[in-house]
């Protein structure tokens, strides 16, 4: 509920602070003293579009606040922690309330702030911290329900009107066994789109595809066979040189004279018989004795490589060219493994080009069985929801005869868009996501082919008539603005015990009804207000006589400018507002009689 509003430089209004009733808050005052200002700050309050014009001419900047209770756990909490908003709770002002069964609840208080600057933007606070406008238009979307007197008025949306309808009934398990099926129609045909864009995109590449893949395969490209190609070039093309500084080596080591192996052998003799006469020597024999295997392995060696070098220009022309090609694939793939790696792949996207057909035809076979798995959850739902719709037609018509529509007719029109079965391939996948195009999605009901949505087959929407022997119409065609809001108010009596919303607006709805109906129109307030705290703007006496908190608005001129006040009156001032509403400005002693009758 709304406990108190804070408004300044907003409008006309200089500065006012209001508190509100949970139950059923009148406000009434001369036609132009700000009564919808203090509507149209609260809309703003919750995320409705601002603008430089709100702000009082000569300030700097408007500023709205309201203080809002709401129970633990309120779905207003569970939003903004999906949301990931911190809104502090352990610092939340909590006020105490009695309820029924004389059990005491915790409520939690949020303070919402909007501040509009003279150039038209503006800052959003929850709680002294900065909130989204686009999330405080979900809260306010989620916690107030506003009336006027137009078509603006949320009833008259027949977009709604499914909604509403399975708002108030009780048939949730069907609602979800239907969007169960639904869920899994959507992902099979979500699927098959994406392979079909897959099919089309795999179709119109494939002669490239199968161009590269067999250019890759006419290389034959190993693994790392440019890196060993590169060795082995290198090799071939230094061999005169290998074989030459090979022969030198074989020599300086064994073979030639002087070389170091017949100096090591020397060697060897003087440092024998150095450690017979000095046994410290002998230390070093075996470390002479490794030097001696040492060179007589590289000796070895040297001599079967210069046995294997080959002359073979033949071989360096055949590898230069094998390493042209292998660069082109290098040159277009990055290596010789990532030419491999493409050509796995390319053999892959060219199977499922082979493959694609049948692959479809399988989704196609499992969309048609889930069009009938989820017709079948369809049809109940529908069958349901019509049997719900007719209690329903019955109360609302009973609701308008006690708001003074005698020959009232009210019934919930319901249509089905059906699609001819040869074009069904052509409506029901989805459109490309990337495009973003509208799509439909059809479910099978009896050999027929229906548009489905997430709430079933049904459109539904309100139609009435007000008098005798006329056709029921859409809502939106009643051209009675008094009988628009006698309508309007006999649903939300309806959907009272259903509705989460928990603040209702409405905004001189009483338009165009007399005295006697006002009476009536009151009487339904009152009893909305016991389940939601209802802010109402009446000019009608009948219907101000039923406030559990009245508030007078009226404006003054100071210092040559008008300005907008609010006042709470206590009862002896609501009977002598009722009277001004009853006279005007000349308050007769009949309209003070008259007041006090209503007030009771």
């Amino acid at each position: 509920m709304l406990k108190s509003l804070f408004i300044k430089n907003f409008a006309i209004i200089d500065n006012l602070e209001i508190e509100f009733s949970p139950n059923l808050n009148i406000i009434t005052g001369e036609t132009g003293a700000g009564k919808s200002i203090m509507i149209d700050a609260l809309m703003v309050l919750l995320g409705e579009r601002a603008s430089s014009g709100f702000v009082r001419s000569g300030r700097k900047k408007a500023v709205v606040e309201g203080v809002f209770s709401f129970p633990p756990g309120h779905k207003v909490f569970r939003l903004l922690d999906e949301a990931g908003f911190d809104y502090d709770d352990n610092e939340l002002d909590r006020t105490d309330e009695i309820i029924e069964n004389n059990e005491i609840i915790e409520n939690n208080e949020i303070i919402v702030r909007r501040e509009i600057n003279i150039k038209g933007s503006s800052r959003s606070f929850l709680n002294d911290t900065p909130i989204r406008t686009s999330l405080l238009k979900r809260i306010g979307d989620m916690v107030v329900d506003f009336h006027g007197q137009h078509d603006h008025q949320s009833l008259l949306r027949p977009e709604i009107h499914i909604e509403l309808l399975d708002s108030t009934g009780s048939y949730d398990r069907e609602l979800n066994d239907y969007l169960t099926q639904y869920k899994q129609l959507e992902s099979a045909i979500v699927e098959y789109n994406e392979l079909s864009r897959k099919e089309k995109s795999l179709k119109e590449k494939s002669g490239l595809l199968k161009f590269r893949l067999d250019e890759i395969t006419k290389i034959s490209p190993k693994a790392n066979e440019d890196t060993e190609l590169e060795k082995e070039l290198k090799l071939l093309q230094h061999s005169e040189e290998l074989h030459t500084l090979c022969t030198e080596l074989s020599g300086s080591l064994y073979s030639g004279e002087n070389s170091a192996g017949d100096i090591l052998a020397s060697s060897e003799k003087i440092l024998s018989r150095l450690s017979d006469i000095d046994k410290r020597f002998g230390d070093y024999r075996d470390e002479f004795e490794s030097a001696i295997i040492s060179i007589t392995e590289i000796a070895k060696f040297s001599s079967e490589y210069l046995s294997n070098i080959q002359f073979n220009p033949g071989r360096i022309e055949e590898i230069r060219m094998r390493l042209l090609k292998l660069k082109g694939l290098i040159k277009q793939y990055g290596s010789v493994n990532q030419a491999l790696e493409a050509q796995l792949q390319l053999s892959k996207e060219l199977g499922m080009v082979d493959n694609i057909d049948s692959e479809l035809e399988s989704l196609r076979s499992q969309i048609d069985s889930r069009m009938k798995a989820a017709g079948d959850r369809a049809a109940i739902l529908s069958e349901t929801r019509k049997k719900w719709a007719a209690e329903l037609e019955a109360a609302i018509v009973i609701s308008l005869n006690s708001l003074g529509i005698e020959n009232a007719d009210f019934i919930v029109n319901f249509q089905q868009s059906e699609v001819e079965a040869d074009t069904i391939w052509e409506s029901t996948p989805l459109s490309d996501y990337n495009s973003k195009m509208a799509s439909r999605i059809c479910v099978l009901i009896g050999g027929k082919y229906l548009v489905a949505t997430p709430a079933g087959c049904d459109n539904a929407e309100f139609h009435i008539s007000t008098n005798k022997g006329e056709a029921p119409k859409p809502l939106s065609n009643v051209a009675s603005g008094g009988e628009i809001s006698r309508v309007m108010l006999a649903i939300k009596a309806l959907l009272a015990d259903s509705e989460e919303l928990p603040i209702l607006i409405f905004d001189e709805i009483d338009t165009g009804i007399s005295g006697r109906v006002a009476r009536k129109v009151g009487t339904a307030m009152k009893e909305i207000a016991k389940k939601h705290q209802v802010i109402a703007i009446t000019h009608l006496p009948q219907i101000a006589a039923f406030g559990d908190m009245n508030i007078s608005v009226s404006k003054t001129e100071v210092g040559g400018r008008t300005s907008a006040d609010a006042v709470i009156l206590d009862n002896s001032e609501k009977v002598i507002e009722i009277a001004k509403l009853i006279s005007g400005e000349e308050i007769t002693e009949a309209a003070l009689k008259s007041a006090k009758e209503l007030v009771g």
